[in-house]
């Protein structure tokens, strides 16, 4: 099974990384594909423009065979809809893939476009983030489905469980890095090494240091 990681990646730091070795090694996935956004329709602006996010992506997978990442949102020029994304994913390998979801959007998943076409597309993957309450009876109530839903924690998943639950609540390692640090971090001009890879870091100061020269 393919997962697929979508988000602004604004920029994608360790903790996206690490994260997405722990869920490939968890639950025993053939590969992990991030989908980085073009626009996402709940979020505001983001900073970093899509072609440095995408290029960071590629630099800071490199090493891991398994990790692939997946320009589509970025190619369609327009607000990312999950379900669109998720209809080509199928189109393309002719299989639902786990979709790997923080808390925090899960949250607010009621509000998404079409729901319930992410849900019949796909095996939603909740990982905890930190500093966000969780309340998965509530969200489900809000979206009137009735489904089967389990909550494992890294390092004891059961390995049939993404034959079993339709969404999963995962409770994987805590690590306080985020991509709103990363980018006060810049602005203070402060290091963000060991945030972000090496080669990611490089190509983001270099891009910080002409966007603000250029006032942008």
């Amino acid at each position: 099974m393919k997962a697929l990681f979508g988000g602004s990646f604004n920029p994608v730091h360790i903790g996206h990384l690490i994260l997405a070795r722990d869920i490939l090694e968890d639950f025993l996935l053939e590969r992990v594909i991030f989908v980085p956004a073009f626009i996402q329709p709940l979020k505001e602006k983001l900073l970093v423009p899509p072609e440095i996010r995408l290029n960071l992506l590629k630099v800071s997978i490199k090493e891991e065979q398994r990790f692939n990442v997946w320009d589509y949102e970025i190619k369609q020029g327009e607000v990312s809809y999950t379900y669109k994304t998720l209809e080509a994913f199928v189109k393309i390998f002719k299989e639902n893939p786990l979709l790997i979801m923080g808390s925090d959007s899960f949250l607010s998943f009621h509000r998404w476009k079409k729901p319930e076409k992410i849900l019949s597309l796909s095996t939603l993957l909740i990982v905890q983030r930190p500093g966000y309450e969780e309340n998965l009876t509530d969200v489900l109530k809000k979206l009137n489905v009735n489904l089967p839903v389990a909550e494992v924690e890294k390092g004891n998943v059961d390995k049939t469980i993404l034959s079993k639950a339709k969404i999963i609540f995962y409770r994987g390692r805590q690590l306080q890095i985020s991509a709103t640090e990363i980018r006060e971090r810049l602005k203070q001009g402060k290091s963000i090494k060991y945030m972000v890879t090496e080669e990611a870091e490089k190509i983001l100061r270099r891009w910080w240091e002409n966007a603000f020269q250029k006032n942008v």
